[in-house]
């Protein structure tokens, strides 16, 4: 192989590697839920993706009242987690837990980048049989 076809051939399975790598750096960041009540701040959490809650907007209820486990019920939702291990299970996608405040209830997560601003974050129940998702926009 030529030095000239063996630098092309490195340049395009860099180019590929590239956007595979950093598909985790791009979901890490602030998140604007969809309805606009909180952000959630995604993070690196060992090997996987975590994701706390960041800032609850003014009105809107800040403690975890709808907690299965009774001791918990008086903490703050500011800094609990709602996406929990998201392990790359794809490009672009992640799955594990999702913790919903609204309902106290732990679900099947998965995250998938969209785009630079954008994340879809879905919960779901059944093995995947019901779901559903938000469409979330990157703030930081």
């Amino acid at each position: 192989m030529t030095s000239r076809k063996l630098l092309a051939t490195a340049a395009m399975l860099l180019g590929w590697a590239l956007p595979v790598g950093a598909q985790a750096a791009d979901a890490i960041g602030e998140w604007l839920i969809e309805d606009g009540d909180a952000r959630v701040r995604i993070a690196p959490c060992g090997a996987e993706l975590c994701g706390n809650v960041a800032w609850i907007k003014e009105g809107q209820p800040t403690l975890d009242a709808k907690n299965p486990d009774p001791v918990k019920r008086s903490r703050s939702l500011i800094g609990s987690g709602v996406l929990l291990g998201l392990k790359p299970s794809g490009t672009a996608e992640w799955t594990g837990s999702l913790y919903d405040a609204e309902d106290g209830r732990t679900y099947t997560g998965k995250l998938t980048i969209i785009d630079e601003r954008h994340v879809k974050v879905a919960g779901c129940v059944l093995g995947g049989l019901i779901c559903q998702s938000q469409t979330w926009t990157r703030v930081k």
